[in-house]
């Protein structure tokens, strides 16, 4: 099999960089040929590791557009490099990762005759407001030989132009080396609250939300002395979030010490999870914080956590900004650690519900789909 995977960079923290890095890895090791396409110069090297057997080629086709028309001229040229790209690869299938770049992947493979599958990580109706974009995706995406979205909700987005192409399938849990491994980063004593995700926003909205969990964070610190909050990540928000802390008078209390490579030697030495996120695509740190046993509270935001979360099993679903009952849960939990320890137990079984093996299973019915057409 020859595969190509399409995606902007492999240099940045993302879920999708990470689970499209997985899995390349995962089926080089079947012997596929894997080759990942990445829009940018290369400049930078991969966050996560990629196998030597998997062949990376930036097409240096990252720009920036001034305005609408060069964005129009930009595009365009990127098009005709794609397509030349392409066909010079003659893969057996493409993979395209995002939006974006599904809808440019999409267009430089009409009538090539090569079959696209594209992905969907984000929550499509957040993702782009873009007129065209919309436009684009509905029209280009019935073209698909597949479309995969990561949770029901959002395949209904696009229903019912895709009934006939497109699956569901969600992130595998992806399992990472903790046996003998310290931790990356200072861990303050006492029982761990984390919390993990890009620090940015959009449109002056912090999609994670922590600017909502510091606050409520604030409110439940006098009543549980023992315990911290680590939120773990980057970006342009975060002197923001700081500042919130200090607002707070919790610098001793709450942590923000970055980003980390191995996220599961933290979780490890964690003892509850919250993700207090706006919206969401498919959440892997709240997957892979329940596969190292940690209960989570979660809003249910659109989209992921409802389909991840067995509420009242393995952690908490609560509506959406509903700061007062986020409170009440994470008390709850902070508070009882019988039902922590009957949660952390229960939460583990994310490692069969979203297995590697299955995941990707899945993901070679709609390829092997794809090319019979």
């Amino acid at each position: 099999m020859n595969i190509l995977l399409v995606i902007f960079s492999l240099s940045f923290v993302g879920g999708a960089e990470r689970v499209l890095t997985e899995m390349a890895n995962y089926w080089a090791e079947k012997d596929w040929k894997v080759t990942i396409a990445t829009f940018d110069h290369g400049e930078n090297q991969p966050f996560y590791d990629l196998s030597p057997r998997v062949k990376h080629e930036p097409l240096c086709l990252a720009s920036v557009s001034s305005n609408f028309f060069w964005s129009i001229l930009n595009n365009y040229q990127r098009m005709k490099s794609l397509k030349k790209y392409f066909l010079r690869k003659d893969p057996d299938i493409i993979i395209s990762f995002v939006a974006k770049r599904n809808i440019l992947t999409l267009l430089s493979t009409l009538n090539t005759g090569i079959p696209v599958i594209v992905s969907e990580r984000k929550n499509p109706a957040l993702s782009s407001n873009s007129l065209i974009d919309r436009y684009l995706r509905k029209w280009l995406y019935p073209k698909a030989s597949g479309v995969v979205c990561q949770t029901k909700a959002m395949m209904e987005y696009y229903m019912p132009d895709l009934k006939h192409n497109a699956v569901v399938i969600p992130n595998p849990v992806l399992k990472g080396n903790t046996d003998g491994l310290s931790p990356e980063i200072f861990l303050p004593e006492g029982k761990l609250l984390l919390a993990v995700g890009s620090m940015t926003s959009r449109e002056k909205v912090n999609q994670k939300g922590f600017d909502m969990l510091i606050p409520v964070f604030s409110d439940l610190a006098p009543g549980h002395k023992d315990w911290k909050l680590v939120i773990l990540g980057d970006g342009p928000e975060r002197d923001h979030l700081k500042q919130i802390v200090k607002n707070h008078n919790l610098e001793d209390r709450v942590f923000l010490p970055g980003i980390v490579k191995n996220i599961h030697s933290i979780f490890k030495q964690g003892d509850l999870f919250v993700l207090p996120s706006r919206y969401e695509g498919f959440p892997n740190a709240l997957v892979e914080a329940m596969s190292c046993g940690l209960p989570a509270v979660s809003f249910d935001c659109p989209t992921g956590p409802g389909e991840i979360i067995r509420n009242g099993v393995d952690g908490y679903l609560v509506k959406t900004e509903d700061l007062d009952t986020l409170q009440i849960m994470l008390g709850k939990l902070m508070e009882d650690q019988v039902l922590r320890k009957f949660m952390s137990e229960k939460a583990r079984e994310v490692l069969d519900r979203f297995s590697i093996d299955s995941v990707m299973g899945e993901w070679e019915k709609i390829i092997n789909r794809s090319l019979t057409g």
